[in-house]
C-alpha cells in the first residue's frame, strides 16, 4: 500500500522554502520568511506519521528500512552541498574562518549544528556574520526526530491508537509552553532547541492520524474556506513577522496553524489545492530540499566575494535563479537516482558509503582545524601574508580569549599598574597600550560580549549568559577591590548589544527594556566605582563601523586586485551605525581622560581603513594587531591612560 501523491504538498514547499529565500535575500516584503522552516516542520511530521501509520497498518514496519530510507533522502544531496562548500573554503577563506567552517562541517555530519550554532550566538545575529552551513540547524532538529520519533510513535501504538494521539497532544502542549518561556528567558537557545521545536512537528504528526476521518466530514465549502485561511495566515505570517518577534512561541501558531489547515483541507478539488498543484509550484516543491541546502552557501560566499553590502535585490535575485539551477542538477544526478535506487541500490552499500563519506568529512575537518596553514600549501605568499596579519587579536595573550579573572597569562607583570577591562575591544585595546610601551605593566580582563558596565548586562543573548556576563564585572571588581598596585583603569566596550530598546538584566536579576541613559549610568556608575578606589579611569571607545566586514574587504583587495580605497567607509555611514553609542561615551566620558578612535581613525568626509597600507581591522570592528598598533603608536595611548596627556588628539 503507497499513499497517494499530493502535488498541493509540494506547492507548499514551495512557498516555505521561497520565503525563506527571499528572507535571507533580504527582500523587505519577506521579514518573517524565516517561518518557512517552520513549514517544513509540519509538513515532515505530517509525512513521516503517515508512513510510518501506512507501514504498520501493512505489518512491515522496520527501523533499519525507516532509517535507510532518510539516508537515502538526506545524505547525498547534503554531501554534495558540503563538498563544494569545502572547495570554496580552502581556495579562498581566511585560515580562522576556514576552521570554523571546519568545525561546523563535524556537527552538520554528526546531526547536531543546531545545538552547535546554539552556543555561538541568536540565529539572528549569526546571520549578519559568516555562516555559509546556518541554515543546517533546522536540519539537525529534522534529524533527530527523525531518530526518536519512531521510537516513540512504535511504543504508543503498541498500546493503541488513542494512546499515540495523548502522548502526540502532551508533546505539543509541553513543547509550545516551554518555547513560550524561553522566548522571554533565552531566545537563543529558544530557537535553536529540539524540543521548543517539538511541537510543530507534533502538530503534524496530530493531523496525519486524524486527518482521513477528518476530510470525509467536513463540507466542500467550509474546505474551501479553511485552505484559504491557511494560505492567507501563511502570508500574514511571512509579511508581517519580524525578528523582533519572540520566536518560536504563540506568535508561531499562525503559520504552523496556516500549514495545518493547507495540508487537512486543500486536496486536489480546492482552489488552494488547484494553485499549489500548479507546475512551477510543483517543480519548485520537487527541488526544495536541495535549493534550501544550496542557498545558503551561495549567498554567503557570494558576499564574500563581492562584498554582502554590494549585492543589490537584482543581484540576489541572479542568485535565487543560480540556486535554482544548482538545485535542479542535484535533484536530477544526485536525489532522484540515489532515491530510485539507481546508485547504491541496496541498503548495506548505502549505509557503507554514507557512513565512508561521513567520516571523511569529520577527519579533513578535524585535520583542518589542528594544522591550519599547514593545509593549505597551495595558497600564494599574499594570501598567507594576509592570514597571519588578520589574525584574530587576543591582547596579551591567545589564552586571554575566554572570561577569566587575574590569571598569568592575562598580565605582562606580577605587579601590574594598568588594568585593561570590558568586552573583546578590552583585547585590542592592551595590543594597543602595549604598541605605544612594551614595557607596559598591565592585566588584562577581557569578557567576549560582555562590556564593562556597573550591575548592567545585555540579555540579548539569554539570561542566563547576561548572569554570568555579571558574574565575570562582579568577579573583576573583586580582584581590582583586593589589589593595591593597579593605578589606572582602561575601559573598553563596543556596547553593540546595547541599541535603544534592547533587554537588558540588571544587578537585582530582573530583564528590562535598556535606553542610551540607562547604558550610560551603567559605565558612569563604573567610573565613580574607580575612583572611589583610588584609582583612575580612561575610556576607550569603540572602533569606527558601518556594517561592512572590513576584514573581507582586504582579502578582496589581494585576491581580486581590488582598489585599498574599496574598504574605505564613509563618516555619516558611521556615525548612522554607531547610533547610541556616541551619545554613550560621550556622557560617559565627561571629565574623564579617554580616546575617542572616530575621531583619531575618521576625517569630516570618511574613515581610511588603510592608513599608510595599514590593515587595521580583522572582522567588522575587530582591530587586528598591526591596526591596534597604529593606535597606540598615533594616539601614545600609554602615556595618555597615565595621564601625561590629556589634551585632545
Amino acid at each position: 500500500m503507497s499513499i497517494a501523491y499530493r502535488p498541493e504538498i509540494d506547492g507548499l514547499r514551495a512557498l516555505a522554502v521561497s520565503s525563506v529565500l527571499f528572507s535571507h535575500a533580504k527582500f523587505e516584503a519577506f521579514s518573517g520568511g524565516f517561518v518557512g522552516v517552520d513549514i517544513f516542520f509540519v509538513i515532515s511530521g505530517f509525512l513521516i506519521t503517515s508512513i510510518l501509520l501506512r507501514d504498520h497498518a501493512a505489518g512491515n514496519f522496520s527501523f533499519f528500512d525507516f532509517y535507510v530510507k532518510r539516508m537515502r533522502r538526506l545524505l547525498p544531496a547534503l554531501f554534495v552541498v558540503l563538498f563544494f562548500c569545502f572547495l570554496f573554503s580552502y581556495a579562498f577563506l581566511p585560515v580562522e574562518r576556514l576552521r570554523d567552517f571546519a568545525r561546523t562541517t563535524i556537527t552538520v555530519v554528526l546531526f547536531f549544528s543546531n545545538f552547535h550554532f546554539m552556543g555561538q550566538g541568536g540565529y539572528f545575529d549569526l546571520g549578519d556574520k559568516f555562516q555559509p552551513l546556518l541554515h543546517t540547524w533546522s536540519l539537525g532538529i529534522e534529524e533527530q526526530f527523525y531518530i526518536v520519533y519512531p521510537i516513540f510513535f512504535v511504543l504508543l501504538l503498541a498500546w493503541s491508537r488513542r494512546a499515540l494521539v495523548t502522548g502526540l497532544i502532551i508533546v505539543f502542549v509541553a513543547s509550545i509552553v516551554l518555547a513560550q518561556y524561553l522566548s522571554a528567558v533565552d531566545a537563543r537557545v529558544n530557537y535553536f532547541l529540539p524540543f521548543t521545536r517539538a511541537w510543530e512537528l507534533a502538530a503534524g504528526c496530530l493531523l496525519a492520524t486524524v486527518s482521513t476521518a477528518l476530510l470525509g466530514r467536513v463540507p466542500r465549502i467550509w474546505r474551501e474556506a479553511a485552505a484559504l485561511s491557511g494560505v492567507v495566515a501563511i502570508g500574514v505570517s511571512v509579511t508581517l513577522l519580524t525578528p523582533e518577534f519572540a520566536y518560536p512561541s504563540f506568535w508561531t501558531l499562525i503559520p504552523v496553524a496556516g500549514t495545518v489547515l493547507v495540508l487537512a483541507m486543500a486536496d486536489g478539488q480546492t482552489l488552494v489545492g488547484k494553485l499549489l498543484s500548479m507546475r512551477p509550484l510543483v517543480f519548485l516543491g520537487l527541488v526544495s530540499y536541495s535549493l534550501y541546502l544550496w542557498h545558503q552557501p551561495v549567498f554567503v560566499y557570494s558576499g564574500f566575494v563581492f562584498g554582502a553590502e554590494n549585492i543589490s535585490h537584482l543581484g540576489y535575485a541572479a542568485l535565487i535563479l543560480l540556486c535554482v539551477l544548482l538545485a535542479t542538477v542535484s535533484y536530477i544526478l544526485v536525489e532522484t537516482p540515489v532515491r530510485r535506487r539507481r546508485f547504491a541500490r541496496g541498503a548495506p552499500q548505502l549505509v557503507a558509503v554514507c557512513v565512508s563519506a561521513a567520516l571523511v568529512f569529520v577527519v579533513s575537518s578535524r585535520l583542518t582545524v589542528i594544522h591550519g596553514k599547514q593545509a593549505l600549501p597551495f595558497r600564494s605568499a599574499a594570501v598567507i601574508d594576509m592570514d597571519t596579519r588578520l589574525r584574530r587579536n587576543f591582547g596579551v595573550s591567545t589564552d586571554c580569549g575566554r572570561w577569566r579573572d587575574g590569571a598569568e597569562y592575562c598580565r605582562t607583570s606580577p605587579t601590574p599598574t594598568i588594568a585593561v577591562w570590558g568586552d573583546s575591544h578590552a583585547r585590542h585595546a592592551a595590543s594597543a597600550v602595549l604598541a605605544a610601551n612594551p614595557d607596559a605593566s598591565i592585566i588584562q580582563f577581557s569578557g567576549s560580549g560582555c562590556p564593562a558596565l556597573l550591575e548592567l548586562a545585555s540579555a540579548r543573548r539569554g539570561a542566563d549568559w547576561a548572569r554570568n556576563c555579571l558574574a565575570f564585572n562582579r568577579s573583576v571588581m573583586d580582584w581590582l577591590d583586593n589589589n593595591e598596585t593597579v593605578e589606572h583603569v582602561v575601559l573598553a566596550s563596543a556596547l553593540l548589544d546595547f541599541k535603544g530598546g534592547q533587554q537588558v538584566l540588571n544587578g537585582e536579576d530582573s530583564v528590562i527594556r535598556s535606553d542610551s541613559r540607562m547604558i550610560a549610568s551603567g559605565l558612569t556608575g563604573l567610573v565613580d566605582w574607580i575612583r572611589a578606589r583610588d584609582m583612575e579611569p580612561f575610556l576607550y571607545s569603540f572602533t569606527p563601523t558601518n556594517g561592512i566586514n572590513i576584514g573581507y574587504c582586504y582579502y578582496r583587495i589581494v585576491l581580486f586586485g581590488r582598489e585599498p580605497t574599496h574598504c574605505d567607509m564613509d563618516t555619516e555611514d558611521m556615525l548612522r551605525s554607531a547610533g547610541d553609542r556616541i551619545e554613550i561615551f560621550k556622557a560617559a566620558s565627561a571629565g574623564v581622560n579617554s580616546l575617542y578612535l572616530p575621531d583619531l581613525l575618521c576625517s569630516e568626509t570618511g574613515c581610511g581603513m588603510m592608513p599608510e597600507g595599514t590593515f587595521l581591522y580583522n572582522d567588522g570592528h575587530h582591530l587586528s594587531y598591526e591596526g591596534a598598533a597604529h593606535v597606540g603608536k598615533a594616539s601614545d595611548l600609554y602615556k595618555r591612560v597615565k595621564g601625561e596627556i590629556t589634551a585632545p588628539r
